[in-house]
């Protein structure tokens, strides 16, 4: 009696690919590749003639969001990762965006 084996990959989306003892080729190693977001906060913030950071920072701290200068410079230009969810929500807010309007897909 012949031996059956499979191996089974679940990848992002449930897509399931599955191979089999000699008939399939292994499985690639990069399976897939993340996209890039970039914050478009500087482009809501000229619409709605927002024209520097600190003027953004303070209207933010009116809101109660406390961050510095710097930092929220970092934020918007995209040299960080990690995103406060009090900012986000204070982006909102003052940039009157949804929250998909802060970011586009590269």
């Amino acid at each position: 009696m012949q031996v059956f084996y499979a191996k089974i990959y679940l990848l992002m989306k449930n897509v399931v690919f599955v191979q089999q003892a000699g008939k399939l080729p292994s499985m690639p190693r990069k399976i897939c590749s993340l996209r890039e977001i970039k914050p478009r906060v500087r482009v809501l913030m000229a619409e709605r003639n927002i024209r520097s950071v600190s003027e953004l920072s303070r209207r933010l701290n009116k809101l109660g969001v406390e961050i510095s200068i710097p930092q929220l410079g970092r934020l918007i230009d995209g040299k960080t990762d990690r995103w406060n969810v009090k900012v986000i929500r204070g982006l909102i807010t003052v940039l009157e965006c949804e929250l998909g309007d802060l970011w586009r897909p590269e």
